[in-house]
């Protein structure tokens, strides 16, 4: 008769082992039970992850890509919000010019001059509008504020303008010094010859930033402010009648500006709907992905909890046995 027995030490090293699997076991079922998904990927399609790891990139991608398109969204409303800021001052100011014109309400000329000396300030506010800690209106330079502020600017036109003869003649100079590039573009734009970067939003789009404070239409707004705020600067020397003549003129061309302002929003305003049709497309598209990686990855909980209940019974009973077993002595099986 042949009896099969095992050693203490090789019993001892058996419970110890049943005991560390169960501990794992009953550790990653609660752990799966406590997250609803598989705690070991490895199990998924018998090990072959690819297509796992082909939706944890596609994540990945959507996310920086999401970010990019809320950032660009964020600075495109910037850019919109400072333009309808710049509207609806030049509007004010247009209107307050056209009563130059109409006889009824007097010299209106002190009110006009104020009125422009107060806009030029706000559109110069406008343009140098930072977000995020950049300049929005800077071109490259998003660490420098575009346009220089209204003192400066009155400054440097007042150079200008001086020493002509006619209303026409400092309407010319005034338009000379802000078209030379060594003028306006040298000392009242102070932001980059360049635009920023596109910035990409997806493999296929971008978004294109190219607005900055020296473009034509708002370079025009300030130009018209500034003239209208230095009509009664001595150093023009203009008549009551020359400055209704300056008034009327620069109105018109208020006008034209605000009309080229109004097309730069139309712009922005197409940017801004682009941005956030492709941000709803990729929210659909990262829940899409997310529900397919939570079915791959998911745990039936019903199954996951009778495992469970089963590990820990026997994780139980060992203990149980292991109790018995050491308290075993000769005396006691005597």
């Amino acid at each position: 008769m042949k009896i099969n027995s095992m050693g203490d030490g090789a019993r001892s090293y058996v419970m110890q082992s049943q005991n560390t699997s169960l501990k794992q076991q009953l550790q990653r079922l609660t752990l799966e039970i406590s997250t609803g998904q598989i705690a070991d990927i490895r199990d998924i399609a018998a090990g072959n992850t690819e297509y796992l790891n082909d939706l944890e990139r596609s994540l990945g991608k959507l996310e920086s890509y999401s970010l990019a398109t809320l950032e660009a969204g964020q600075f495109a409303g910037g850019v919109q919000t400072a333009l309808t800021h710049i509207s609806a001052v030049n509007s004010s100011f247009q209107a307050t010019l056209l009563t130059a014109s109409n006889t009824g309400y007097g010299d209106t000329s002190t009110i006009i001059i104020q009125e422009a000396k107060t806009a030029l300030g706000q559109v110069i506010g406008a343009l140098n509008t930072s977000l995020g800690g950049r300049t929005i209106f800077s071109g490259t330079a998003t660490g420098t504020s575009p346009v220089a502020s209204s003192e400066e600017l009155l400054s440097a036109l007042r150079g200008a303008m001086a020493g002509a003869g006619s209303v026409d003649d400092m309407l010319a100079a005034a338009q000379a010094w802000f078209a030379d590039p060594a003028g306006f573009s040298t000392l009242g734009y102070l932001g980059s010859d360049k635009s920023l970067a596109p910035v990409s939003l997806s493999d296929e789009e971008a978004a294109q930033f190219e607005l900055r404070a020296d473009n034509p239409a708002l370079r025009d707004t300030l130009l018209n402010l500034t003239v209208a705020a230095l009509a009664d600067d001595p150093a023009l020397g203009l008549t009551r009648a020359q400055q209704g003549e300056l008034f009327q003129k620069t109105a018109v061309n208020t006008l034209n500006s605000n009309a080229a302002i109004i097309d730069l929003q139309s712009m922005v305003g197409y940017s801004e709907h682009q941005i956030e049709a492709l941000s709803v497309q990729q929210s659909t598209q990262r829940t899409t992905i997310e529900l397919a990686r939570s079915e791959l990855l998911s745990i039936d909980p019903y199954q996951a909890a009778t495992e469970l209940e089963q590990v820990q019974f026997q994780l139980q009973s060992l203990y149980a046995i292991t109790s018995r077993m050491s308290q075993l002595s000769l005396v006691n099986y005597l």
